[in-house]
């Protein structure tokens, strides 16, 4: 009997209907196929693959796509990621696959860096590295009007929050809205900024920091209607990223809406580069939606 030498380190996703494998050693032809009935006996739409450059002739040659590149995602070392969607009863067509919106999308990021080009932007020059969080020394220097505070999200702020994001989010691959998700990962590893305006929060933004690897994806953005179109998630990403680097991370990313011309251009203008996109990878809105890979070094 053959004894397999391949192992996996995978996460169901039933809520996104997929599969994510986070690390694998060994041969991956001896777990594509087993990753193969997994999620067609879960009825799991996507397979992705996490993997270094050194692993990813694996995915390769089993037939997977690559759909990104994370930029420094393992401690200045790229992260490659595959995906593959099985075919079962549930998707006749392998729908999945397929961007019903890649003209619209892809438009969305030929403008974002045509403008960025046009407006001579460079990457921001990152702050010097603290090896403690540099809110404090930070906070003063946030352009801001008299009634607008940027600050770190509390314990107390927890319920507002989740009424926002809930009230912003029909779907979203966390969840959000529920004040105890919150509060278990803002005393874990996701730093919550905000803004208020006269006491009241109208604009969010976290960073969830992999502080073994150094690199932290910057996500959950949003802003209540009535203050959109005022720059506040700039602000709130610039400030994320003075404090990811005063905690000595190497890099940031996000996978971002691709349909939304508002937040992909938020970070094209602030020097991150685009790497690619995951084709229908989460639920948000209406329905599964293609997110754009964005990625900036900080040091």
């Amino acid at each position: 009997m053959k004894v397999l030498e391949s192992r996996a380190e995978i996460v169901f996703d039933y809520y996104n209907r997929r599969i994510r494998v986070m690390d694998f050693t060994g041969p991956f032809e001896e777990i594509s196929g087993t990753l193969e009935a997994l999620a067609k006996a879960e009825e799991l739409g996507k397979i992705i693959v996490y993997t270094p450059p050194e692993k990813r002739h694996g995915p390769e040659t089993c037939g997977y796509m690559e759909e990104g590149i994370i930029r420094g995602y393992y401690t200045r070392k790229d992260c490659h990621i595959f995906s593959s969607y099985p075919v079962f009863s549930c998707y006749p067509q392998n729908s999945r696959r397929i961007s019903f919106h890649e003209e619209k999308e892809e438009q969305i990021v030929k403008n974002c860096l045509r403008k960025d080009r046009k407006a001579g932007k460079l990457p921001q020059k990152p702050v010097d590295s603290r090896r403690n969080g540099s809110w404090k020394k930070q906070k003063e220097k946030i352009p801001f009007p008299e009634d607008y505070t940027l600050r770190p999200a509390v314990q107390a702020d927890a319920s507002a929050m989740a009424s926002i994001y809930c009230q912003g989010f029909q779907f979203y691959p966390t969840p959000l809205h529920m004040e105890s998700y919150l509060l278990k990962t803002m005393y874990s590893n996701v730093l919550y900024l905000l803004v208020e305006k006269q006491g009241k929060i109208v604009s969010l933004a976290s960073a969830e920091m992999d502080s073994e690897n150094g690199s932290a994806e910057i996500t959950d953005c949003l802003t209540v209607p009535s203050e959109r179109g005022k720059g506040l998630i700039k602000e709130l990403i610039v400030a994320l990223e003075k404090e990811l680097s005063a905690r000595n991370f190497l890099s940031a990313y996000t996978l971002c809406r691709a349909s939304s011309y508002g937040i992909n251009t938020a970070f094209a203008s602030l020097g991150y580069a685009y790497t690619g996109r995951l084709v229908n990878n989460c639920r948000i809105g209406r329905g599964f939606e293609d997110m754009n890979i964005w990625c900036k070094m900080l040091k």
